[in-house]
């Protein structure tokens, strides 16, 4: 029995594998393709919510910061509206009292705005910008104690502040701010 020789193979195919190979790694590119899309977008929220993860905190810092500060007085602070002391009068920062926006939320109120007039943090490292704060004196108030009715007990004055922070990310576009009400009774 005579071996087959080249020509006596039958040449049915005619390149029909080379075709499906390359639709085949054509299928495998768009799929690779987009699993680094994926990989890149899921980066890319990563980083975002670290950035903003960081300014959060930062914020959180300075509010505690001035929480601290406030609970060192032993004396009602003595408050100015130009933020000359460290304590605001309510609203004195207001650009427009009469646009039903509340300070903070105002476009006049950029980093500038808070390197010049808020109290800053240092410290804090991996940010921007450093955390800083602004206190206001918002109320004062000298009733509301039902439990010492009767009991002789002299009614507490308490002094209620918001504290407004604002903390920067790894980037100056990431800006995030907290804030609080902090109520104190002083001597």
């Amino acid at each position: 029995m005579q071996k087959p020789t080249r020509r006596d193979l039958p040449r049915k195919h005619k390149g029909a594998i080379l075709v499906f190979c390359l639709v085949f790694l054509g299928i495998l590119s768009v799929m690779g393709t987009s699993g680094m899309e994926t990989v890149v977008l899921e980066e890319r929220m990563s980083n975002n919510m670290r950035d903003y993860s960081r300014a959060f905190q930062s914020a959180e810092s300075a509010l505690k910061n001035a929480e601290a500060w406030l609970i060192l007085q032993t004396t009602l602070p003595i408050v100015s509206g130009d933020g000359s002391t460290r304590v605001w009068s309510e609203n004195a920062m207001d650009p427009s009292e009469t646009d039903g926006k509340y300070w903070w939320d105002h476009a006049d109120m950029t980093a500038a705005w808070w390197a010049t007039n808020a109290d800053s943090i240092v410290g804090v490292v991996g940010v921007a910008a450093q955390p800083a704060y602004v206190i206001e004196e918002y109320r004062t108030v000298d009733n509301g104690n039902s439990l010492s009715i009767g009991s002789g007990e002299v009614p507490r004055v308490r002094t209620f502040h918001r504290i407004t922070a604002r903390g920067v990310g790894l980037t100056e576009t990431t800006v995030v701010q907290v804030q609080s009400t902090f109520v104190q009774s002083y001597n």
